[in-house]
Protein backbone atom coordinates (compact mmCIF):
# COMPACT_ATOMS: atom_id res chain seq x y z
CA UNK A 1 0.00 0.00 0.00
CA UNK A 2 1.06 3.31 -0.59
CA UNK A 3 2.39 5.88 2.30
CA UNK A 4 1.80 9.57 2.51
CA UNK A 5 3.84 12.36 2.34
CA UNK A 6 2.57 15.77 4.00
CA UNK A 7 4.40 18.36 3.93
CA UNK A 8 4.09 21.79 5.68
CA UNK A 9 6.30 24.21 3.83
CA UNK A 10 8.08 27.01 5.88
CA UNK A 11 5.97 30.26 7.29
CA UNK A 12 8.52 32.39 9.14
CA UNK A 13 11.55 31.83 10.50
CA UNK A 14 12.46 30.82 13.97
CA UNK A 15 8.54 30.25 14.18
CA UNK A 16 7.20 26.60 15.27
CA UNK A 17 3.60 26.38 15.29
CA UNK A 18 2.03 22.62 15.28
CA UNK A 19 0.88 22.22 11.85
CA UNK A 20 -2.83 21.63 12.90
CA UNK A 21 -4.07 21.55 9.41
CA UNK A 22 -1.91 18.75 8.46
CA UNK A 23 -2.35 16.65 11.72
CA UNK A 24 -6.26 17.18 10.53
CA UNK A 25 -5.32 15.96 7.05
CA UNK A 26 -2.82 12.54 9.38
CA UNK A 27 -6.39 11.79 11.61
CA UNK A 28 -8.17 12.06 8.58
CA UNK A 29 -6.25 8.46 7.21
CA UNK A 30 -4.88 7.02 10.42
CA UNK A 31 -5.06 3.37 10.88
CA UNK A 32 -5.60 3.06 6.81
CA UNK A 33 -2.89 4.39 5.74
CA UNK A 34 0.92 5.10 6.97
CA UNK A 35 1.97 8.77 6.85
CA UNK A 36 4.83 10.76 7.72
CA UNK A 37 4.98 15.21 7.85
CA UNK A 38 7.79 16.86 7.00
CA UNK A 39 7.73 20.64 8.82
CA UNK A 40 9.55 22.75 6.70
CA UNK A 41 9.71 25.32 9.82
CA UNK A 42 11.89 22.72 11.41
CA UNK A 43 14.60 21.63 8.39
CA UNK A 44 17.23 22.76 7.54
CA UNK A 45 16.84 20.93 4.11
CA UNK A 46 13.25 20.31 3.58
CA UNK A 47 13.24 19.10 0.16
CA UNK A 48 16.67 16.70 1.29
CA UNK A 49 14.52 14.59 4.07
CA UNK A 50 11.60 14.94 1.60
CA UNK A 51 14.07 13.25 -1.16
CA UNK A 52 14.77 10.38 1.25
CA UNK A 53 11.30 9.61 1.97
CA UNK A 54 10.90 9.63 -1.47
CA UNK A 55 13.73 7.52 -3.01
CA UNK A 56 12.02 4.74 -1.37
CA UNK A 57 9.80 4.40 -3.87
CA UNK A 58 7.17 3.94 -1.17
CA UNK A 59 5.83 7.55 -1.27
CA UNK A 60 3.26 8.34 -3.89
CA UNK A 61 1.44 10.59 -2.36
CA UNK A 62 2.22 14.12 -1.39
CA UNK A 63 0.19 16.67 0.49
CA UNK A 64 1.08 20.40 0.62
CA UNK A 65 -0.37 22.60 3.05
CA UNK A 66 0.28 26.22 1.42
CA UNK A 67 -0.78 29.43 2.94
CA UNK A 68 -0.39 32.78 0.70
CA UNK A 69 2.81 34.83 1.09
CA UNK A 70 6.33 32.83 2.84
CA UNK A 71 5.02 29.89 2.33
CA UNK A 72 4.90 29.71 -1.77
CA UNK A 73 8.51 30.87 -1.21
CA UNK A 74 9.74 27.29 -0.32
CA UNK A 75 6.37 25.58 -1.86
CA UNK A 76 6.44 26.46 -5.34
CA UNK A 77 10.14 25.21 -5.93
CA UNK A 78 9.83 22.30 -3.53
CA UNK A 79 6.71 21.37 -5.71
CA UNK A 80 8.39 21.95 -8.66
CA UNK A 81 11.79 19.62 -7.86
CA UNK A 82 9.48 17.16 -6.47
CA UNK A 83 7.43 16.08 -10.18
CA UNK A 84 10.71 16.84 -11.98
CA UNK A 85 12.65 13.96 -10.34
CA UNK A 86 9.53 11.80 -9.12
CA UNK A 87 7.35 12.23 -11.94
CA UNK A 88 4.49 9.33 -10.82
CA UNK A 89 3.99 10.53 -7.36
CA UNK A 90 0.25 12.65 -6.96
CA UNK A 91 0.85 16.32 -5.73
CA UNK A 92 -2.06 17.13 -3.45
CA UNK A 93 -2.39 21.28 -2.09
CA UNK A 94 -4.90 22.46 0.40
CA UNK A 95 -4.84 25.65 2.20
CA UNK A 96 -5.88 28.96 0.94
CA UNK A 97 -3.98 29.73 -1.80
CA UNK A 98 -4.89 26.84 -4.42
CA UNK A 99 -7.78 27.02 -2.51
CA UNK A 100 -8.79 30.84 -3.45
CA UNK A 101 -6.18 30.69 -6.86
CA UNK A 102 -7.18 27.13 -7.78
CA UNK A 103 -6.36 28.13 -11.75
CA UNK A 104 -2.88 29.14 -11.58
CA UNK A 105 -2.06 25.66 -8.74
CA UNK A 106 -3.49 23.64 -11.20
CA UNK A 107 -2.39 24.93 -14.39
CA UNK A 108 1.47 25.32 -13.03
CA UNK A 109 2.01 21.56 -14.28
CA UNK A 110 3.57 20.22 -11.17
CA UNK A 111 -0.14 19.76 -8.29
CA UNK A 112 -2.68 17.06 -9.54
CA UNK A 113 -5.54 17.84 -7.04
CA UNK A 114 -6.45 20.72 -5.07
CA UNK A 115 -8.83 20.09 -1.65
CA UNK A 116 -11.17 23.01 -1.61
CA UNK A 117 -11.27 23.78 2.00
CA UNK A 118 -11.45 21.77 4.68
CA UNK A 119 -10.26 17.85 3.76
CA UNK A 120 -10.89 15.74 6.54
CA UNK A 121 -13.35 13.32 4.09
CA UNK A 122 -11.90 14.70 0.96
CA UNK A 123 -8.02 13.67 1.10
CA UNK A 124 -8.96 9.90 2.56
CA UNK A 125 -11.67 9.68 -0.41
CA UNK A 126 -9.43 10.73 -2.92
CA UNK A 127 -6.68 8.68 -1.71
CA UNK A 128 -9.37 5.58 -1.97
CA UNK A 129 -10.33 6.56 -5.07
CA UNK A 130 -6.69 6.62 -6.86
CA UNK A 131 -5.50 3.77 -4.92
CA UNK A 132 -8.21 1.52 -6.18
CA UNK A 133 -8.77 3.47 -9.91
CA UNK A 134 -12.72 4.80 -8.77
CA UNK A 135 -13.64 7.83 -10.00
CA UNK A 136 -12.88 10.81 -8.28
CA UNK A 137 -15.55 13.48 -9.76
CA UNK A 138 -17.79 13.33 -7.06
CA UNK A 139 -15.67 14.00 -4.03
CA UNK A 140 -16.96 16.95 -2.22
CA UNK A 141 -14.40 19.86 -1.93
CA UNK A 142 -12.18 18.84 -4.92
CA UNK A 143 -10.55 21.02 -8.02
CA UNK A 144 -8.88 19.25 -10.42
CA UNK A 145 -8.05 19.68 -14.52
CA UNK A 146 -9.25 17.15 -17.27
CA UNK A 147 -9.36 17.78 -20.90
CA UNK A 148 -7.51 21.13 -20.45
CA UNK A 149 -10.47 22.33 -18.17
CA UNK A 150 -11.07 22.87 -14.49
CA UNK A 151 -13.50 21.62 -12.72
CA UNK A 152 -15.31 22.39 -9.23
CA UNK A 153 -16.76 19.82 -7.28
CA UNK A 154 -19.72 20.80 -4.75
CA UNK A 155 -19.10 22.48 -0.74
CA UNK A 156 -19.46 20.05 1.48
CA UNK A 157 -21.59 20.82 4.59
CA UNK A 158 -19.21 21.83 7.61
CA UNK A 159 -18.69 18.35 9.53
CA UNK A 160 -19.58 18.38 13.33
CA UNK A 161 -16.16 19.05 14.70
CA UNK A 162 -16.59 16.53 17.94
CA UNK A 163 -17.05 13.96 15.45
CA UNK A 164 -13.75 14.30 13.83
CA UNK A 165 -10.71 12.14 15.57
CA UNK A 166 -8.17 12.81 17.98
CA UNK A 167 -5.10 14.90 16.38
CA UNK A 168 -2.05 12.10 16.12
CA UNK A 169 0.09 14.12 18.53
CA UNK A 170 2.13 11.09 19.63
CA UNK A 171 3.01 10.00 16.33
CA UNK A 172 3.68 13.36 15.63
CA UNK A 173 6.29 13.13 18.39
CA UNK A 174 7.82 10.61 17.14
CA UNK A 175 9.44 12.54 13.62
CA UNK A 176 9.26 16.41 15.65
CA UNK A 177 9.47 16.28 19.31
CA UNK A 178 6.46 18.24 20.65
CA UNK A 179 8.78 20.21 22.94
CA UNK A 180 9.64 22.37 19.85
CA UNK A 181 6.43 23.60 19.10
CA UNK A 182 5.66 24.75 22.70
CA UNK A 183 7.10 28.04 22.48
CA UNK A 184 7.22 30.90 24.80
CA UNK A 185 4.48 33.90 24.39
CA UNK A 186 3.30 36.47 25.95
CA UNK A 187 0.49 34.21 26.84
CA UNK A 188 3.26 31.25 28.89
CA UNK A 189 6.45 29.47 28.52
CA UNK A 190 5.02 26.53 26.50
CA UNK A 191 2.20 27.07 24.60
CA UNK A 192 0.76 25.44 21.75
CA UNK A 193 -1.73 26.20 18.66
CA UNK A 194 -5.19 24.79 19.15
CA UNK A 195 -7.98 25.27 16.77
CA UNK A 196 -11.55 24.87 18.71
CA UNK A 197 -13.40 25.91 15.72
CA UNK A 198 -13.42 26.46 11.71
CA UNK A 199 -14.75 29.20 9.47
CA UNK A 200 -16.68 32.45 10.74
CA UNK A 201 -20.41 33.26 9.55
CA UNK A 202 -19.76 36.58 8.36
CA UNK A 203 -18.89 37.78 4.85
CA UNK A 204 -15.78 40.56 4.76
CA UNK A 205 -15.02 41.56 1.77
CA UNK A 206 -10.88 41.96 2.51
CA UNK A 207 -10.81 37.93 3.92
CA UNK A 208 -9.54 35.15 2.51
CA UNK A 209 -12.02 33.09 5.01
CA UNK A 210 -15.02 33.84 3.29
CA UNK A 211 -14.40 32.16 -0.56
CA UNK A 212 -13.18 28.74 1.48
CA UNK A 213 -15.89 28.36 4.35
CA UNK A 214 -18.84 30.42 2.64
CA UNK A 215 -20.01 32.62 5.67
CA UNK A 216 -20.33 28.88 7.80
CA UNK A 217 -19.25 27.89 11.12
CA UNK A 218 -18.67 25.08 13.48
CA UNK A 219 -17.11 24.25 16.54
CA UNK A 220 -16.06 22.07 19.10
CA UNK A 221 -18.56 21.73 22.22
CA UNK A 222 -16.85 23.46 25.48
CA UNK A 223 -16.42 19.86 26.52
CA UNK A 224 -14.52 18.42 23.83
CA UNK A 225 -12.59 20.95 24.17
CA UNK A 226 -11.77 20.72 27.68
CA UNK A 227 -10.81 17.60 27.24
CA UNK A 228 -8.14 18.37 24.68
CA UNK A 229 -6.70 21.15 26.11
CA UNK A 230 -6.15 19.10 29.49
CA UNK A 231 -4.76 16.06 27.62
CA UNK A 232 -1.78 18.80 26.01
CA UNK A 233 -1.50 20.07 29.18
CA UNK A 234 -1.38 16.82 31.16
CA UNK A 235 1.07 15.08 28.27
CA UNK A 236 2.71 17.37 26.32
CA UNK A 237 3.41 19.78 29.82
CA UNK A 238 1.65 23.32 27.92
CA UNK A 239 1.04 26.00 30.16
CA UNK A 240 -0.98 28.10 27.95
CA UNK A 241 -2.91 27.66 24.54
CA UNK A 242 -2.95 29.76 21.65
CA UNK A 243 -6.41 29.64 19.72
CA UNK A 244 -5.73 29.96 15.98
CA UNK A 245 -9.77 30.07 15.39
CA UNK A 246 -10.81 32.38 12.25
CA UNK A 247 -13.34 33.68 14.77
CA UNK A 248 -13.29 32.21 18.27
CA UNK A 249 -15.73 34.34 19.85
CA UNK A 250 -18.76 33.51 17.02
CA UNK A 251 -21.01 31.89 20.08
CA UNK A 252 -20.54 34.05 23.00
CA UNK A 253 -22.24 31.08 25.33
CA UNK A 254 -19.52 28.75 23.91
CA UNK A 255 -16.96 31.34 24.80
CA UNK A 256 -18.51 31.68 28.44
Amino acid sequence: MNKILLFNPQSAVAKHRIPNSLMNIAASVEGKYNWVIVDGNCEKDAYGKIAHYLDTGQFRYIGFTVMPGPQLRQAVPVAKAIKQKYPNTTMIWGGYFPSTQAATVLNSGYVDFVINGPGDNAFPQLIEALENARPYELIKNLIYKADGNIYKTVKEDLLDQDTLPPLPYNKLDALYPIDRYLGKTYLGNRTLAYHSSIGCPFTCSFCAVVPIYEARWKAKSAQRVYTDIKYIKDKWGADAIEFHDNNFFVSEKRTV
